[in-house]
């Protein structure tokens, strides 16, 4: 004799969803519900916080944190009474919790990167202003070793070298130029008028020079805190 399973005439359908209490939802709850309903083909429940937290891929202790924090309650525990909580709240709730850290954190990042460029003098989307003082720092010694690589590979000169050079060679030009009207009176055997000439287009030759290092304002440019010694010159 077979036996089969009776089911009352209200007995629910093996798949149909339990019924839910009756939750009041705010303003605030309702939008959150708006921007962040539950996954296509996933059913709203009642759950206890065991439940809610393995929906939720957490832990019990961090489901009761997140109550005291203010996540919606449907019936609040106590007295041998369970805690109820409505999957879809809850599921709503963590996403916009989440979107409002990451709104926070871009905001702040947005304001950090906007003093690093004000303090480095570059415009906000210079990737320095991106950098944390850190990593700049790091970037500095990394290139503070390269540039030593480099010299030592006879690629770079050291700063003073090369200005040594340069003062020396300007010397000569000087001392050549100015001494010009007279060695072309002895060699050539110029006239006053013309050794007068030479004089006044030596001079316009070196009052050039002078002119065009004032216009680089050399003297009055601000230097990076580095030692002498380990600043280098391609």
């Amino acid at each position: 004799m077979e036996m089969g399973l009776l089911l009352g005439s209200d007995a629910p359908a093996p798949d149909a969803a339990p019924k839910l209490l009756a939750v009041e939802v705010d303003d605030d709850l309702a939008e959150k519900l708006r921007r962040f309903p539950l996954p296509d083909g996933v059913l709203d429940a009642d759950m206890n916080q065991e439940e809610i937290a393995q929906a939720l891929s957490t832990t019990v202790n961090t489901i009761s944190k997140w109550i005291r924090d203010g996540m919606p309650v449907a019936q609040v525990g106590g007295n041998g009474r369970a805690y109820v909580l409505r999957l879809s709240h809850c599921w709503a709730w963590r996403h916009a919790r989440e979107a409002e850290a990451e709104t926070r954190s871009r905001h702040n990042e947005n304001q950090i990167n906007l003093l690093r460029a004000e303090f480095l003098g570059v415009d906000v989307n210079n990737p320095a202003a991106q950098l944390s003082a850190k990593e700049r720092r790091e970037l500095a010694e990394a290139d503070m070793r390269w540039s030593e690589a480099q010299r030592r590979r006879g690629q770079l000169v050291p700063l003073t070298d090369v200005i040594e050079l340069l003062e020396s060679i300007g010397k000569i030009v000087r001392d050549g130029i100015e001494s010009m009207p007279d060695r072309l009176e002895r060699e050539l055997d110029l006239a006053p008028p013309e050794v007068a000439a030479v004089g006044r287009i030596g001079a316009d030759i070196l009052s050039a020079i002078a002119d065009r290092i004032d216009e680089e304002e050399l003297q009055g440019r601000d230097l990076p805190d580095v030692e002498p010694g380990a600043r280098l010159l391609i």
